[in-house]
């Protein structure tokens, strides 16, 4: 039948050929499966060699999609890692999974130095108290948390995760993890590029190991990857600036919202009449400031009172920005980093804001060994920072603090408070979602209306 519709997939062939099926589609009348059935690896290759290469036509790799399986990279590196936004990442959790002393990095440089002792006593003392302090706590679990109905392989599985949850704050960064990471060539291509321009040892080698497996599946689209001397100039250069010393430490997790626009309301509402107009946006907005609070909020009412648990709000909450500083453990940087549409600004890993204690790990009577490992931890951060200003981050635990300029759309925050701030989540980054909703019904309340928040503890 002629013009008759056809959605297939093109699965089973190299990411290569579908690329150059997608790309030559532009100008062939031909299907895509006939035109992939015309191409070969060669062929495939050549053609990206003269348009992607050659010609800079770059959005043609991004039909090229890679799944790369990366076994123990360190914490730090999975940040570092997952900080390019247009990927998609699972990453072995602390939350569910115990750790031991046989699993974290362990830089060269800093190990063939005098420091390498150190470095490493100090990382075998964390994870010995983080394996004696999983056993201890248990019990503790145990009688606050009775076995109810729960069959006793569930329930013996509930109660380690809690333990996990409370004592993965002692891990140092350094663990050494697993991370599967799906992408498009183009995107693994600048990935590649900002790791090896790393001042880090193991991001370089892992930015090596990422372009030897992708030129294994797309040979020409990843082959010329190599350092950048713009991107390690200007963190060198940027590097040299004064630091400014915070004037006190709160000595807690913080969310401050630091910028938004005033006229929030104004620019969504205008944003959803403008969708429904043929006049232009100046115009639109004119009117809207002249529209009493009943009737922006009747446009308010009528855009978002029908979403269900699964909808997601319309796209005219983009229109208008929120900028949050955040102050927070690291074991909570680990879950919001994950939120990559959002714009952030991430200062370095470092002992200077102090650290968490998880309330049951104070009720459980362990507080003072808790403490003695930040303590340990705090003193050789201190010592190999003189020497090793970089990999000195790798000796701090989850628990110490960090800040994040956090900057988001509307939409995005109500699916961010929404997914952060449920039960299912962890207290550290739930309070944190709770506090950026309170932060926005204090300034928009009409804008905040319908974001989906769990305020309970």
């Amino acid at each position: 039948m002629i013009n008759k519709r056809r959605i297939y997939s093109l699965n089973g062939l190299p990411p290569e050929t579908v690329a150059v099926a997608f790309a030559k589609s532009s100008r062939s009348p031909e299907p895509f499966d006939e035109i992939a059935e015309e191409l070969s690896e060669e062929k495939s290759s050549k053609f990206h060699e003269k348009w992607v290469v050659g010609y800079g036509h770059s959005s043609v790799a991004e039909h090229a999609v890679l799944s790369l399986a990366m076994e123990n990279v360190s914490i730090l590196a999975t940040k570092i890692i997952e900080d390019n936004r247009l990927a998609s990442y699972t990453e072995k959790s602390t939350r569910y999974q115990v750790f031991d002393k046989t699993k974290y990095y362990k830089p060269k440089k800093l190990m063939d130095s005098d420091l390498g002792k150190l470095y490493e006593e100090t990382s075998d003392f964390l994870f010995d108290s983080y394996e004696e302090m999983i056993e201890k706590i248990l019990p503790f679990l145990k009688k606050k948390y009775p076995q109810e109905d729960q069959p006793d392989s569930l329930y013996a599985i509930q109660m380690k995760n809690k333990a996990l949850d409370n004592i993965r704050y002692v891990l140092p960064v350094s663990t050494l993890t697993n991370l599967g990471m799906t992408v498009n060539a183009r995107a693994l291509e600048h990935a590649a590029v900002k790791l090896l321009s790393s001042p880090l040892e193991e991001m370089q080698g892992i930015g090596e190991e990422i372009k030897e497996a992708a030129i294994k599946v797309t040979p020409t689209l990843i082959k010329y990857v190599k350092p950048n001397p713009y991107l390690k100039c200007a963190a060198e250069k940027i590097s040299k600036h004064e630091s400014i010393t915070p004037k006190e430490n709160p000595g807690k997790n913080q969310v401050e919202l630091v910028e938004f626009d005033k006229d929030a309301e104004e620019k969504v509402i205008a944003g959803i009449l403008y969708r429904c107009s043929s006049a232009p946006y100046n115009e639109i907005k004119d009117a809207v400031k002249k529209m009493t609070g009943i009737e922006k909020e009747k446009v308010i009412d009528d855009a978002l009172s029908g979403m269900e648990k699964f909808d997601w709000p319309i796209r005219e909450l983009e229109h208008t920005f929120y900028t949050f500083d955040i102050l927070m453990d690291y074991g909570a940087f680990r879950d919001i980093q994950r939120h990559r549409m959002v714009t952030q600004t991430n200062q370095a890993v470092t002992v200077l804001h102090g650290y968490s204690v998880p309330e049951e790990v104070v009720e459980a009577g362990l507080k003072d060994t808790y403490e003695e490992c930040m303590k340990k931890a705090e003193k050789a951060f201190d010592t190999l920072k003189k020497e090793f200003p970089d990999e000195a981050a790798y000796i701090v635990p989850m628990a110490y603090r960090k800040r994040t300029l956090f900057k988001c759309n509307l939409r995005e925050l109500y699916h961010f408070i929404k997914l952060r701030s449920g039960k299912m989540g962890h207290i550290s980054y739930r309070r944190i979602a709770q506090q950026m909703y309170e932060l926005v019904k204090e300034k928009h309340t009409m804008l905040a209306k319908y974001i989906t928040v769990d305020r309970s503890e």
